[in-house]
């Protein structure tokens, strides 16, 4: 059964589900609709049904068991359920299902010249953010940390958490989401960040994969779990490596595909317009010959 950490967090996913509908409906009462548009809806809604099946569905106790099932909870946490609740704007449209007064309050201590959001804006910022996150992936993975935590059922619960709170503040700069405390990173620099972590995943998911033994006291012993047949400890570890290698690389290179698409789009919109008139005979001749033009 879910531990009491897992059930604390749906209940507050629960909360936050109810104001962002709220907000949603709100805005589009508003006339907002370009803001609170059914996309971001369905993008806000399988996000949140993505925590739920993390924390509460059965994966949430078989990753004591198969270790396929613990890296399927890392992935769906940290590459899909994370950057959709950015992209559906969370935070923007949730602010309109608070009442009013909290709505202003909130939004006045978390500009970057208030004492809450200048504070925030100094502990997150992207390359601390970034770094964080990957030395926590790497961490989650190491085996003497995999078998300590798997003894304990709700601190590896609350580490899934955290890693999971670093991964939403590290998409939070790659995505470009509301609260907007930072500078906007340059496409190029959130390209740079993108392949290196995807060069950890994809190195972790391959030395998992391709591990001659096992890797992970704990599944070892455990032997052939019933439930699954024919999965070994071998084959689970196979599993879950490749589930880490092939599924987060896949994510990652498509975030960086979009990322050098923005990188170009605003290359193309950002440069100088061209004057009016820029091609007429006068302006394309040579100086010192403007008198061919007249006649």
């Amino acid at each position: 059964m879910p531990d009491p950490v897992a059930v604390a967090l749906s209940l507050l996913m629960l909360v936050w589900l109810v104001l962002y509908l709220r907000g949603w409906v709100r805005l589009r009462r508003r006339g907002a609709a370009q803001l609170a548009s059914v996309y971001r809806l369905l993008v806000f809604l399988t996000a949140t049904t993505l925590v739920g099946v993390v924390l509460l569905s059965p994966i949430s106790w078989l990753n004591s068991q198969y270790l396929f099932f613990r890296s399927l909870q890392t992935v769906v946490l940290c590459l899909l359920a994370a950057p959709a609740f950015h992209l559906a704007c969370g935070y923007d449209v949730l602010l309109w299902g608070l009442p009013d007064d909290a709505r202003r309050r909130l939004r006045r201590n978390l500009q970057p010249d208030a004492r809450i959001g200048g504070l925030l804006r100094i502990v997150t910022p992207a390359a601390g953010v970034w770094l964080a996150f990957v030395a926590a992936f790497l961490i989650w993975h190491e085996p003497s940390v995999v078998n300590w935590l798997l003894q304990r059922a709700m601190l590896h619960t609350l580490a899934l958490v955290v890693l999971g709170l670093l991964a939403l503040l590290f998409w939070w700069h790659v995505v470009g989401a509301g609260p907007r405390l930072h500078d906007p990173l340059a496409p190029w620099l959130i390209a740079i960040m993108l392949v290196i972590t995807e060069i950890v995943n994809m190195v972790t998911g391959v030395s998992i994969a391709f591990a001659g033994q096992p890797i992970y006291a704990h599944y070892a012993a455990l032997g052939a779990a019933p439930g699954l047949r024919g999965l070994d400890p071998a084959g689970d570890q196979a599993l879950a490596g490749a589930t880490l290698w092939v599924v987060g690389s896949m994510l990652y290179v498509s975030s960086i595909v979009l990322v050098f698409n923005r990188l170009f789009v605003t290359q193309g919109a950002g440069g100088p317009a061209p004057v009016a008139d820029w091609d007429e005979d006068g302006r394309m001749i040579m100086p010192g010959l403007e008198h061919r033009v007249r006649r």
